[in-house]
């Protein structure tokens, strides 16, 4: 798919909206690549987070994710989705793909990759001692034909990671084809939130 694309949905009269912002296209496979784009789903999760939440008071949640995917065929996909007041949704969308455009232009900051990094290694510590991890773990190496060491190694693949891979798999699958999705309150929305507010004065 080549250009971008925005789909407006109304559903409902509640005064609250959904907004996902997203990438998706095939891809070769590549394990690198796969786990930069996981970790640029956690560093705009927190770039997302201050600007829409904190600096513009906007949003109560949301958050990003990105990966690889080897079947049913090799792929890529990121998004960002976040909950926000319908008067708010245009004005949001338009923060969280600036906020995209710098991780694409500069890089994460140096910190926001060490937070992803010291919580990954927390999780991992944690997630080594569950023996359901390790049974999905062997029940993917069988599924996808992984390295069955990949769990072992994963601190050390995850401490590699630098700024740049980060910026280059932005460069690469997040300048085109981004579509947007926003889920938003039937027409009328307002006049249901007057009058239920009216009724709770009364």
């Amino acid at each position: 798919m080549t250009g971008d694309y925005t789909k407006v949905y109304k559903k409902g009269k509640d005064p609250k909206s959904m907004v996902t912002i997203s990438y998706a296209g095939e891809a070769p496979y590549n394990e690198k690549e796969a786990l930069a784009l996981s970790a640029l789903g956690e560093v705009a999760t927190i770039k997302v987070i201050e600007k829409l939440r904190e600096d513009e008071s906007g949003i109560y949640g949301g958050g990003a994710r990105g990966g690889m995917n080897k079947i049913p065929y090799s792929s890529y996909n990121f998004s960002i989705s976040f909950p926000c007041g319908p008067e708010n949704a245009e004005k949001l969308t338009k923060s969280a793909v600036a906020e995209l455009q710098k991780l694409i232009d500069n890089g994460p900051e140096q910190k926001d990759l060490d937070k992803y990094k010291e919580a990954e290694y927390n999780d991992n510590k944690t997630d080594l001692k569950d023996n359901m991890f390790w049974m999905s773990g062997i029940a993917r190496n069988q599924l996808d034909g992984s390295d069955k060491y990949d769990i072992l190694n994963y601190q050390d693949k995850v401490k590699a990671l630098t700024v740049k891979d980060l910026q280059d798999v932005a460069k690469k699958y997040l300048t085109k084809g981004r579509i947007v999705a926003m889920l938003m309150p039937e027409d009328g929305w307002e006049n249901a939130k007057k009058q239920k507010l009216k009724e709770l004065l009364l």
